[in-house]
């Protein structure tokens, strides 16, 4: 959990700021998150606010951008999960706030930051909470494309399983949903060698097996990998797993959850504001960014400091 102290940059919203767009994914159809998100606006129309809530990403932005223009958009909530996050975090004007209102499997951004997760909370949220700068990270693939994300990037056989989950979906994600393509994938995985360099390791490459790329020091499952990560201190965490195959990877994950990954040495912990990734064994092994399937190697990875506006409750200290 972020201690309150490593938060800075915490601004207040202007009274005049009195329009919400809730952007609720056209999937939730008339199910919970649709009827949740229902009662956050009528909760906050019984307050004073206007409120539009949709399900077109366009509408959404274009909302966003006219009420920004006005000075009088006081955020966008996100009705979903932490891909949902990431996909507002892309799309949205970057001096829109952003509320996140958890409805996926994991929530790890929500999970991290205590966010409140019922109307009532969210409502009081939006109307007294206040904006932290912080820090997003970007992946940029070789032909020049790039997203950004909230979380994290995985490369390998992370990336590989979600890529396999999201090829065979054919519906709702649960936890239980991973199962079957982290066990099919481990056993068949090639395991290439992935190697990773920054600017600021001079011409030092470091190999691992398994990378994970951290912009919030939170995985699934409440999972820490790299302790010196914070939200606002322009850097990246680099976790590297070096040893390859299933027993390793089920060793591997069992030091995750019982935080002991870092005593061992074939597991490395760096951290630098950018780096490279690429594979001579697979030059187009899979990435992934919060949960979701992203590019192929090679690819850079960086951060873009306080560029994601985060709304969180107002400090009690």
């Amino acid at each position: 959990m972020p201690d309150c102290s490593t938060i800075h940059e915490t601004e207040t919203i202007s009274d005049e700021a009195r329009h919400v767009v809730i952007s609720l994914n056209p999937k939730a159809g008339r199910g919970p998150s649709r009827k949740l998100a229902e009662q956050l606006r009528d909760i906050l129309c019984t307050r004073g606010y206007h409120v539009h809530l949709e399900t077109d990403l366009a509408t959404v932005v274009s909302l966003s951008k006219e009420h920004l223009k006005a000075g009088t958009l006081r955020c966008v909530v996100g009705v979903g999960g932490d891909g949902t996050q990431t996909l507002l975090l892309n799309q949205l004007p970057a001096a829109a706030n952003l509320c996140v209102f958890p409805q996926g499997t994991e929530n790890v951004l929500a999970k991290y930051f205590k966010l409140p997760k019922t109307p009532e909370s969210v409502a009081a949220l939006i109307e007294t909470g206040q904006v932290a700068k912080i820090d997003a990270g970007r992946i940029t693939q070789a032909n020049g494309d790039s997203q950004l994300f909230c979380l994290m990037v995985g490369c390998g056989v992370d990336a590989a399983i979600v890529h396999h989950l999201a090829a065979n979906r054919t519906g709702h994600i649960t936890k239980l949903s991973y199962l079957h393509p982290i066990w099919k994938v481990i056993r068949k995985y090639n395991y290439p060698r992935l190697l990773v360099t920054s600017p600021e390791w001079d011409d030092e490459v470091l190999e691992a097996r398994v990378l994970f790329i951290m912009n919030i020091d939170r995985y699934a499952l409440g999972i820490s990998m790299t302790s010196q990560t914070t939200p606002q201190d322009g850097r990246l965490g680099i976790c590297a797993f070096q040893k390859r195959g299933v027993f390793h990877m089920l060793r591997y994950f069992l030091l995750l959850l019982t935080n002991r990954h870092r005593k061992r040495k074939d597991c490395f912990i760096r951290y630098a504001a950018k780096v490279e990734v690429r594979s001579e064994d697979m030059p187009d092994a899979p990435t992934q960014i919060d949960g979701d399937p992203c590019s192929t190697l090679p690819i850079t990875v960086e951060t873009v400091p306080s560029r994601l506006r985060l709304m969180l409750p107002v400090s009690s200290d």
